[in-house]
């Protein structure tokens, strides 16, 4: 005798939202997972590097200036 909770009832072939798409790939177990966010790195200023000088003040003498020929 047969009861009727004894059919197999075949499962919805539910589609991955995420398919891999490399074929053997391990599926990530949390997809959703926080990255580790980097320290943030303070940009380098050139006017704090010793030993630099500052391209706003003019070296190069001017050829303006009139000088005894």
């Amino acid at each position: 005798m047969i009861y009727p909770t004894a059919i197999s009832i075949p499962e919805p072939q539910i589609p991955n939202p995420e398919p891999n798409p490399l074929p053997g790939s391990e599926p990530t177990p949390e997809p959703m997972t926080p990255q580790p966010i980097p320290e943030p790195v303070p940009a380098p200023i050139p006017q704090t590097v010793p030993g630099t000088i500052p391209q706003t003040v003019p070296e190069p003498i001017p050829q303006t200036i009139p000088g005894p020929v």
